[in-house]
């Protein structure tokens, strides 16, 4: 744990014009710095940097914060490793907690560990590039498209046919092969000594975030199995957290907002060769949770680029589940029968290619019209098991509207009852409010909240008045730290710390948007804040009435003994309240 001093140090050592600076052009706009995003093609500049308030936001893809924020995105580094990274830059040390005897042995352990992949990788990649025994390999390569500063910029590497070449070369090199052998680079013989765990292969380094190699993917150069041979998982790799080629792809990734996820190694080189580089391979293993969450730092879509066999099929489908829970947008591009993304490349190039991904599919929508055309929809037995199938994935789209959606296409589709596909999932509903109207609401708070928060963000006057009605009774729960926060400093009479400010807020959706309406303040010039709060007041106050309308309705409908009756006139009596202190 970094003590919050030290970190409020490092936001003031590190100007927030300098940090961006060194990966935007910025110029004077105003009060404020303008620049083209780095996290989003554009040819406008919409990337703002307010220097007085030391946050940034780009109005172009809507992502925004402080200084801290920016490097976490800029490169893929969680909130200790870039205060860790600005503090490095600034010169602020740090205090090192004593660490247990068991944490510094497994830190040292790792360390070297990193050492002797560096190592192994650079004796692979040097005999693919120049040695004689690589003279098959540099061919194999050849054949497949891919040239030495190709396979230098991957830093393919290539494991001979000897059984100790690497085992030889670490002994010169005086380093422990017991250590090699924690990660499979070397093999214990049965009758004693060591030998090389990888033999006669191409090797793909596999690296994480930070571009250390911390295993080797080993593909055979003919017909014999297996086919792929992979490290095995240790204290720096495991599989199920590290995406193949994250270091190369992250920076097209930051400006494109999406990525193409693939399964093998040579699919990810004939993607990259063609042009595309924001692409990312899983290193034989289903996507998992970490991997969404690694994805995430650096984009906000996804497309799923399997094999077109059945193999391909399932890895898609067992990927479904994760983007639906984690209400992350995911795409299929749908590879025609007998193609992988190398051999379609290979025969058909990238204007086709371009025209698959036009035509991808929402992962969700992939997997109803996959099953469709698996059953007889024209027996109430088929739709029964499409309706099976849909009902338990249905319950795991987080978005209330998506999945609504979804449950009205369904039930068009199969010819029944949209009551039909919710009893399938459990949740039967007799009367809903329309959705336009539901969205309308929730747009107009968001509006009226947004205002009000400009407006406490300049103005003193209209924090003491919001002070008075009470921060509760007017935002929403998600946004009170920050409205306290801006109270806490005006009743003191202290300098806003922006920075801290967002910090205050656990959603980086929400920081973003924060940053959005602090930014700039010239909207707010010579208007009359008196007037604006209550205008802004009377706003909330219209859509609590109608908040309790709604909720009204759904009372008239539900089971006077149940969980969600109760749940309902708790929401009313709440709502009540608000409005009556909205008044």
């Amino acid at each position: 744990m970094i003590p919050d001093e030290i970190i409020r140090e490092i936001r003031e050592r590190a100007g927030i014009l300098e940090v961006i600076s060194d990966y935007v052009a910025l110029k004077k706009s105003g009060v404020n710095y303008l620049g083209l995003c780095p996290f989003h093609s554009e040819k406008t500049p919409s990337f703002n940097v307010n220097t007085a308030k030391g946050i940034y936001h780009c109005f172009g893809c809507g992502v925004g914060g402080d200084a801290i924020s920016f490097i976490m995105r800029m490169e893929g580094l969680s909130f200790p490793e870039a205060v860790k990274f600005l503090a490095r830059r600034t010169g602020v040390v740090i205090p090192e907690r004593p660490l247990p005897a068991a944490e510094k042995r497994l830190r040292d352990e790792k360390e070297v560990l990193y050492e002797v992949h560096e190592i192994a990788g650079k004796f692979y990649e040097n005999l693919l590039q120049e040695g004689v025994a690589g003279a098959a390999c540099r061919a194999y390569l050849e054949n497949r498209g891919v040239d030495l500063a190709l396979a230098r910029s991957y830093g393919l590497g290539f494991a001979p046919e000897s059984w100790d070449t690497l085992t030889r070369y670490l002994e010169r090199k005086k380093f422990p092969l017991a250590t090699a052998e924690k990660v499979g680079l070397v093999k214990i013989r049965e009758r004693g000594g060591y030998y090389d765990g990888f033999r006669n292969r191409l090797l793909f380094p596999i690296k994480d975030i930070h571009g250390r190699i911390i295993g080797f993917g080993g593909r055979v150069l003919d017909d014999s199995l297996p086919k792929y041979l992979n490290s095995p998982e240790s204290p720096v790799y495991h599989k199920s957290e590290v995406l193949f080629g994250l270091g190369m792809a992250k920076q097209a990734m930051r400006e494109k907002g999406d990525v193409f996820i693939v399964e093998g190694y040579f699919d990810h080189l004939a993607l990259y060769r063609a042009g595309v580089r924001n692409v990312v391979a899983t290193c034989g293993t289903a996507l998992t949770d970490a991997h969404l969450k690694l994805i995430r730092r650096f984009v906000g879509k996804v497309y799923l680029l399997f094999d077109a066999d059945n193999a391909g099929k399932k890895a898609t489908l067992r990927s479904m589940e994760n983007f639906l829970r984690e209400d992350f947008p995911a795409r299929v591009v749908q590879m025609p029968a007998g193609e992988d993304p190398d051999s379609f490349l290979e025969k058909f190039g990238v204007t086709a290619f371009e025209d698959l991904v036009s035509a991808a599919l929402p992962v969700f929508e992939f997997f109803f019209r996959d099953l469709c055309a698996q059953e007889d929809l024209g027996s109430v037995e088929g739709k029964v098991k499409v309706l099976e199938e849909l009902a338990p994935r249905l319950q795991k789209i987080a978005d209330a509207v998506e999945k609504d959606l979804y449950i009205r296409e369904i039930a068009r589709f199969l010819g029944i009852q949209e009551n039909d596909v919710r009893r399938k999932m459990g949740k039967e509903e007799t009367s809903r409010s329309p959705v336009r109207a539901v969205k309308e609401q929730k747009k107009s708070a968001a509006g009226a909240e947004e205002m009000l928060l400009s407006l406490m963000g300049k103005y003193p006057e209209v924090v003491r008045q919001v002070a008075e009605f009470g921060p509760a009774q007017i935002f929403r729960a998600e946004v009170l730290p920050v409205v306290e926060n801006l109270i806490r400093h005006a009743m003191e009479n202290r300098r806003i710390d922006w920075s801290e400010l967002l910090d205050s807020v656990n959603s980086s959706e929400e920081r973003s948007r924060l940053a959005s309406l602090f930014i700039s303040e010239e909207h707010l010039e010579d208007m009359d804040v008196r007037k604006a709060f209550d205008q802004c007041r009377r706003t909330l106050d219209r859509i609590a009435l109608l908040q309790i309308k709604e909720l009204g309705l759904k009372l008239a409908q539900a089971d006077p003994d149940s969980e969600s009756y109760h749940e309902l006139l708790r929401r009313i009596d709440s709502l009540r309240a608000k409005k009556s202190l909205l008044k």
